[in-house]
């Protein structure tokens, strides 16, 4: 029996000491073994706190065959050859399916994905001709239909290698199986099939009281194209710790700093539906650094169906213009957005196209950013559109065709939302935000607003990474101006942001602490 699934009865203690069949010398450590099982079990039934600990964390196991001495379920029009397998006779299709895989990972929550790598003894002309399919059960036998797995245009970097998609699949998935269909071809005689890594991983559950301040983030989205009232450094987001990195807020591999010129524009290709999309942005996390093998997720910025933006790549410094990897391996002066979801086979959200414009347009008025036209990318040799979808920078269907036909809406929405933001400039909005005083200061710092009408101010403070360090308040004030004190005894010394939010208008402010 294969070590993962010893392990797995283990931890499901599906196991029985039986003392009398043991020699006597070792009688006494199995009853000492079996009052420990009893006692566990016991304890198990008291309290559940260790079973949810592990069910939250990120766990991943890699199964890796080997086509050269793995045994097949089935092969039809397939040899066995050094180091692999290929099709015996290449003017006709070869189908292969692997025997049943045992998952090798256990508490699984909130779902399992499953990644995978197919590796050729050569490299092979066209990966589009080549079909995975993929099917999985809860229990041995009762099997659910046959789904292709999609190339993950993103991952699949190296010619000799196909990485698929990540696969979302029931929490209670026990088994899995595969197959490859090799197309009739007169080119598939000119490789091989080496083998197949196979990634299962359980991003696991977000807390719920997090998870439901996530979802508060989704509330009152302009609609796509509607003037937005607040100028743009940026939108609100979903700081790396808060969608719990394993990493933090920094990465813990090496990354470049860029100067963004062109913003571009990716659909996940994944799930379209989930009850816990910060579990979903852990999997791709995960799926890009520990089988991947990136320094961090490639993607600067992450937006779900239903708005919530989620920071990407870690910052350097408190500098977002972190240099990802996504755009066809030219991803100097780039800052990339994934959509979460396939928009091949559905339309963007109003709430999520709306987070992409807000994201757009911040970064454009930021870096001067012209968002209708076009302009030479040295790093590709193209003259892109500054706001492009993946597949205008080589040949992928990223970010999905019913994204992608929505972008000369978006460049014109974005445009309308910069030049307004210019105009409500000059125009006063009922709210204004003073100098904070003292600045720079040493223990506490005075924060005053002005307001023309009641309503409700939120002040919140962050630290350079773009982590949200203390909520100062949220509370309905009148008309007037008023002051709020940031006693800051518990911080280090460093540059702070101030951000104070009324109704449908904000500011930011910079100070300094300094002990």
């Amino acid at each position: 029996m294969p070590e993962y699934l010893i392990n797995r009865l283990v931890h499901q203690r599906k196991f029985t000491v039986i003392a009398h069949s043991m020699p006597s010398s070792f009688k006494t450590y199995a009853l000492l073994l079996f009052a420990l099982v009893i006692t566990s079990q016991f304890a198990d039934a008291q309290s559940t706190s260790s079973w949810k600990e592990d069910s939250t964390a990120i766990r991943t196991e890699h199964v890796q065959l080997n086509f050269g001495t793995e045994q097949l379920k089935s092969a039809e029009n397939i040899v066995q050859v050094k180091g692999g397998v290929k099709a015996a006779d290449s003017s006709k299709r070869a189908v292969l399916m692997s025997n049943e895989i045992a998952v090798p990972v256990d508490r699984i929550e909130p779902f399992l994905a499953v990644g995978s790598q197919l590796v050729f003894g050569e490299s092979p002309t066209k990966f589009k001709d080549i079909r995975i399919d993929l099917r999985s059960a809860v229990n041995a036998g009762q099997w659910t239909k046959w789904s292709v797995i999609d190339k993950d245009d993103h991952l699949t970097t190296s010619r000799d290698t196909l990485v698929g998609g990540l696969q979302y699949l029931s929490k209670d998935t026990n088994f899995l199986q595969f197959r490859i269909v090799l197309p009739s071809s007169s080119g598939v005689q000119q490789f091989r099939l080496r083998s197949i890594d196979l990634s299962f991983t359980s991003p696991g559950a977000t807390a719920t009281d997090k998870l439901q301040k996530i979802h508060q983030k989704s509330e009152g989205h302009p609609k796509p194209g509607e003037q937005a009232k607040e100028d743009y450094p940026m939108p609100e987001y979903v700081s790396r710790t808060d969608w719990d990195c394993p990493d933090g807020q920094q990465p813990s591999g090496p990354v470049s700093l860029t100067d963004v010129t062109h913003q571009i524009v990716h659909h996940s290709a994944g799930t379209n539906t989930s009850s816990d999309w910060p579990a979903v942005v852990r999997s791709i996390w995960d799926y890009h650094v520990n089988t991947n093998g990136w320094s961090d997720i490639g993607y600067n910025w992450l937006v779900d169906p239903n708005g919530v933006i989620y920071q990407g790549r870690g910052w350097i410094n408190g500098d977002d213009e972190v240099m990802g990897a996504h755009f066809c391996g030219t991803n100097s002066n780039t800052m990339d957005v994934c959509m979460m979801g396939n928009f091949e086979q559905t339309r963007p959200t109003t709430d999520t196209q709306s987070s992409l414009e807000e994201l757009l347009a911040w970064k454009s008025d930021e870096k001067n950013i012209d968002p209708t036209a076009r302009d030479y990318h040295s790093w590709s040799g193209l003259n892109l559109f500054t706001i492009s979808g993946h597949r205008d920078g080589c040949s992928t269907l990223c970010p999905g065709e019913n994204l992608y036909i929505r972008l000369p809406e978006i460049r014109e929405n974005v445009e309308q939302k910069v030049g307004e933001q210019t105009e409500q400039s000059e125009i006063s909005t009922g709210f204004m935000l003073q100098d904070n005083y003292p600045n720079p200061f040493s223990e506490e710092t005075n924060i005053t607003f002005s307001i023309d009408h009641p309503g409700n101010v939120r002040i919140t403070v962050w630290d350079t990474s773009g982590r949200m360090v203390h909520e100062l308040t949220d509370h309905y004030y009148e008309a007037g101006t008023h002051s709020e004190t940031w006693r800051a005894a518990g911080y280090a010394s460093g540059i702070y942001f101030c951000r104070v939010q009324f109704g449908d208008e904000s500011d930011v402010q910079q100070m300094v602490l300094v002990k």
